[in-house]
């Protein structure tokens, strides 16, 4: 299991900036569209982390909220042969010690392969859950990027109406 702890997420300069966007939610909120109506912003611009195993290799997606994930394309962006599979809500927690829902992603992506859905590009702030359900961080895709190291893809976001898609949020 990886160790995700509060110390170690805003130990970095970089991530200490991110202090000042945090934002507290008044309840637990689960789902994207509840998300984006409580910030008042559109559904795409609430980060949807995907997590997926590539030959049984975690892999962080992190999908615009409006969209699915197009699972034939991960392991493509990646460079990585093998079956693409949905990790289930217990192999995330055995990974991460937290739900899909509590993720940090930027923490995750040092420790797994990373893809950001390009079509983030369309939003001046993103916005990503921060380690809590109560917690979402406000940041820019270019500093997404900078932070996840993450590789920015075309191809991985299809419709979420898509027939064979990946969604988790």
């Amino acid at each position: 299991m990886l160790t995700l702890n509060a110390d170690d997420r805003f130990a970095s300069a970089s991530l200490s900036n991110l202090l000042d966007n945090i934002h507290i939610l008044a309840t637990p909120t689960r789902s994207i569209a509840e998300l984006a109506q409580e910030l008042d912003v559109p559904k795409g611009a609430i980060i949807n982390p995907v997590l997926c195993a590539v030959a049984g290799k975690p892999t962080l997606v992190l999908m615009a909220g409006d969209k699915a994930c197009d699972a034939a394309q991960v392991a493509r962006v990646l460079n990585m042969k093998g079956t693409v599979s949905m990790m289930s809500d217990q192999d995330i927690e055995a990974l991460t010690g937290a739900g899909i829902d509590q993720l940090f992603p930027v923490d995750l992506s040092k420790h797994v392969p990373t893809v950001l859905d390009a079509s983030l590009k369309r939003f001046d702030t993103v916005y990503s859950r921060a380690g809590n359900v109560k917690c979402l961080i406000a940041t820019s895709f270019a500093e997404l990027k900078s932070l996840t190291g993450g590789v920015i893809s075309y191809a991985v976001a299809c419709p979420a109406w898509h027939p064979t898609p990946f969604n988790q949020g």
